[in-house]
């Protein structure tokens, strides 16, 4: 399933810098080691304010998608923004990744892309952490920060750690509240638990002949499972670095964290095209997949022909099941691109690795890593990827397939 980041972490720290945004003329760092702080004593500060005290709202376009504009984002008034629209690697989640800066180029904010990592206590296939961080496991939103100061190159002094808004840990909770809820439409064995944490660190590096101040904000979810056959979990941190010059960091903060900023918002008609191009690459991928069998399944016919012609027909009905279902999907897939109240609901089960499905125990939210659901009524649901799995007879209760629906519970 596409559902579902340290080479992956060095390409995502610099592709705000890449498809298509353009480069910020910074200077080779020259700070020492961590715990050393870097020589301001001939360092020339800027003399006017480059922090405004309004905000305006900006545009991410998206590049792969003949440049649609894709999210809004809140930056002070007056500044000017370089961005992308990254899709993470490990979990494709779509994300902008940018740029702020005000006119003296020193005074910045950036929006970092989202870094992903999975761990488990079964050894889990290379497709299954393509694109994520080599993380052993959960960790704080602080480790997870001095992680990611441990990637800037030129040395860094660290300060000491900063306070986090009430509204930015709230909103961080309230993602993890949401997923927990949804644990009690889950079998035992498939429940996580789902933790927020934030955190930030003043930093200081060089730019040049300039000593830089840094805020470095994270906002970290993981969701964990400590026994049963899918031990493990995964984790995913989103980061946002403030820079200004040494001593001008606190008013940019304050408007920030008041405002509040970067206040990332997708917009609807692009996500409905981001939909769709998802929904034609999985199409084309389970054709393939398709024709490949049917390949695979001829070549067999034709050698076991005069003793299996039951088994013939058993796999043309199943082929031909295959093909209506596929049909379909397309429709269904269709139907979803047109009716905006449905392509919302779809997205958040998409964003957030689930899918919505109606059955003997009613219309529930399980997770989108499977693509069969059964139920048995009494509150549990068993999931698989095998198409000819069937719980009953090996799971007490009476097991029925449940239907995929959109996540608003309507019928595809």
């Amino acid at each position: 399933m596409r559902l579902g980041i340290a080479s992956a972490l060095v390409c995502a720290l610099v592709v705000s810098m890449a498809s298509g945004c353009k480069s910020s003329s910074t200077a080779p760092a020259t700070a020492g080691a961590p715990g050393s702080s870097p020589s301001a004593s001939t360092a020339p500060q800027p003399t006017q304010s480059s922090v405004p005290s309004t905000a305006s709202i900006a545009t991410i376009n998206d590049p792969s998608s003949n440049n649609e504009p894709a999210f809004t984002v809140t930056i002070p008034s007056g500044w000017k923004v370089d961005g992308t629209v990254m899709i993470n690697p490990c979990n494709h989640l779509p994300s902008p990744v940018f740029r702020a800066y005000a006119s003296d180029g020193l005074t910045e904010m950036r929006y970092m892309p989202i870094f992903g990592w999975r761990w488990s206590k079964a050894q889990l296939p290379p497709s299954a952490t393509q694109g994520c961080l080599p993380l052993p496991g959960p960790m704080t939103a602080a480790q997870f920060a001095q992680y990611y100061i441990g990637t800037i190159p030129g040395g860094v002094h660290v300060i000491g750690p900063m306070p986090i808004s009430a509204q930015f840990q709230q909103a961080a909770q309230s993602y993890a509240n949401g997923m927990n809820a949804n644990n009690a439409h889950l079998m035992a064995a498939l429940q996580a638990n789902n933790t927020a944490d934030t955190a930030a660190l003043h930093i200081q590096t060089v730019n040049g002949s300039f000593v830089i101040d840094q805020r470095v904000r994270v906002r970290l979810e993981c969701a964990t499972r400590n026994s049963g056959p899918f031990e493990g979990g995964t984790c995913l941190a989103w980061v946002d670095v403030l820079r200004a010059s040494q001593g001008k960091l606190d008013p940019l903060v304050q408007l920030v964290d008041d405002t509040p900023m970067p206040k990332v918002t997708p917009l609807q008609q692009w996500f409905s095209a981001f939909l769709q191009r998802q929904q034609q690459q999985g199409n084309a991928m389970l054709a393939a997949l398709a024709k490949q069998e049917k390949q695979e399944s001829n070549m067999l016919l034709q050698q076991h022909q005069q003793i299996m012609a039951t088994m013939q027909a058993n796999h043309e009905a199943f082929m031909q099941q295959q093909e209506s279902s596929f049909q379909s999907a397309m429709h269904n897939a269709n139907a979803s691109m047109n009716a905006q109240s449905t392509a919302t609901s779809d997205w958040v089960d998409y964003a957030l690795d689930q899918q919505t499905v109606t059955g003997s125990g009613g219309t529930v939210k399980v997770s989108s890593a499977y693509g069969s659901t059964w139920s048995n009524g009494q509150g549990q649901w068993y999931q698989t990827n095998d198409p000819n799995s069937n719980p009953n007879g090996s799971l007490s209760g009476t097991w029925t397939q449940d239907t995929k629906v959109h996540g608003n519970g309507q019928p595809y």
